[in-house]
């Protein structure tokens, strides 16, 4: 007997819903035309709680994109730190990198809900991955993941 898996249907269904219902709630935050955003219907929770903490550590901060990408989310802010995503044979590493060295909070909050995976993500656990990725980069660099080391 053969089973098959139930696609999921569309992941987007509710991405004009969920995409107005934040630009109604944080209007000065979604300047940009409407195809800078877009997400899963399953992260509106991260998202809006992203929006959330944009509003309360930087209030007059906006988002310039909010997407999947590699099968992550996404969220680049104005002011925030500028990312390289490498997708490699052994996985995809994001490095953001700080133009003065330091993660801000805001920018380690963002790091926890695009790394969220169904558990809590500690704030340490993000400093952590920033101080290692700043080791091993530079002092400019920090980033949401820690860089996989070098295989022999």
């Amino acid at each position: 007997m053969t089973t098959t898996s139930r696609h999921p249907g569309n992941v987007y269904a509710r991405e004009r819903d969920n995409v107005a219902a934040l630009v109604l709630a944080y209007p000065h935050q979604f300047p940009e035309p409407s195809w800078a955003y877009s997400w899963p219907d399953g992260w509106h929770r991260l998202v809006a709680e992203a929006c959330a903490g944009l509003a309360r550590l930087r209030p007059d901060g906006y988002w310039r994109q909010i997407k999947e990408k590699f099968g992550g989310l996404r969220l680049y802010y104005s002011g925030g730190p500028q990312r390289l995503d490498m997708q490699t044979p052994g996985g995809v590493y994001c490095m953001s990198v700080h133009a003065g060295g330091e993660a801000t909070e805001l920018d380690l909050l963002i790091a926890q809900l695009e790394n969220w995976r169904g558990r809590a993500v500690k704030p340490a656990a993000c400093a952590q991955a920033c101080a290692v990725s700043a080791a091993r980069f530079g002092s400019a660099a920090g980033g949401s993941r820690p860089a996989k080391p070098a295989s022999r």
